[in-house]
Order: structure tokens, then sequence, then C-alpha cells
């Protein structure tokens, strides 16, 4: 369970979240709307424990124990375009080492996964030569086919084209259906269209 209660971030004098209270509850499917500039990036960032909230931290229980935010990192995969991958790992190698410390599930194989993403030909490529679209297709292998309890999904289908939107609700189907799921988006409802619960951000500037 995630509960926001009075959160805040501020940039200097600017307000991005100003009062923002929701509770996440395990295994809910959430998406968070608003227009550009409302803070839905920043929120995610908040929630992956990667920026902190000016006020009203998130609170974070799994399995009814208190999750600290500094270390609610290690529960959540994150997929965005703003997600850095090196560009001068080969797609093979990427994966091998995402995997030393947040596992594939048992049942994922692997080949079959990276034929339905299209990038069976590129296993020994370098990311560098890879497109926008194929690097998100690898941040959501990445993000959605592990173990972790929270899937925070920012803007998922970015750069993505019909195919890559077929192996994105694949990929939710196969691995995330029992996880507690977040997704930021602006209005693109093939994103979120598996989603029951609804976060919209107002913007404050």
């Amino acid at each position: 369970m995630i509960v926001l209660e009075g959160l805040q971030k501020k940039f200097g004098k600017q307000h991005i979240l100003q009062g923002v209270s929701h509770t996440f509850e395990t295994g809910s499917k959430t998406v968070i709307l608003g227009s550009n500039g409302s803070g839905k990036s920043t929120l995610i960032k908040i929630l992956s424990g990667a920026l902190e909230a000016t006020e009203g931290a998130p609170t974070f229980s799994i399995n009814n124990t208190v999750i600290e935010a500094k270390s609610i990192g290690l529960c959540v995969g994150i997929a965005a375009p703003y997600v850095a991958l090196n560009p001068m790992f080969g797609l093979m190698e990427t994966l091998e080492f995402h995997a030393r410390f947040c596992p594939f599930p048992k049942d994922y194989d692997q080949n079959d996964w990276l034929q339905k993403a299209g990038l069976t030909a590129h296993k020994d490529k370098r990311l560098s030569t890879f497109s926008s679209g194929m690097l998100q297709r690898v941040r959501l292998l990445m993000a959605i086919a592990n173990k972790r309890p929270i899937v925070l999904l920012d803007e998922p289908l970015s750069n993505l084209d019909s195919d890559g939107v077929q192996f994105y609700k694949e990929l939710i189907h196969a691995f995330a259906l029992s996880k507690t799921i977040i997704v930021g988006s602006n209005y693109q409802e093939d994103e979120y269209d598996f989603c029951t619960n609804e976060l919209l951000l107002e913007k404050h500037y």
C-alpha cells in the first residue's frame, strides 16, 4: 500500500505538486492523468524513491511491513522515456546486468520475450544502435517482467508502434496483474485500459 497525504513538491518557489492525497491499495491498478506540466512524472519519480517530496512524503507498506522511502526502489520496477540505459552495453549484457539486481520470474522465457519484442535479431548489438522505440521495449521488459510488487509506468507507450503496444499489453497480462501498477498518461487509453482507479492532477503554475 502507498499512502499520500497532502504531498507537495516545489522547485524553488514553484509548486509542481500541491496537496496530493491518494491511497494506492495493494494490487490496485491506477492511472495518473493530467495535462503537460501537472506533475505526473514528478510524482512517479517520488513514488520510485528517486526524488524526495518537499512535504507529505509517501508512506509505503508491503506485506504489512513499512518500507522507508529511501529503500522503496528495491521494490519497484519503473519504465519511462527518461530512464537511462547504457548505450555501450549490448542488449544481452543489459539484461544480464539488470537480472543481477532485479531477477526475472521463473516462468520468464527470454528468447520468447525477445521475439515478442521484435529484438531477437538485435541481441548482440549495442543499445547505441537502437531506435527510441526499441529502447522503450527494453525498458518495459525490465520494468514489468520481474518479482517486484510495484510497477511504475510513465507514458509507457512513448515511441511505440502498434506491435509495441501489443507487446506492452502482453507483458502486463503475463507478469503484472497481481502487482500494484501506477501509470502516468496523457490520456492515451491503450496505456491504462486495464486500470480501475484514477488520480487526476491539476497544474499549479
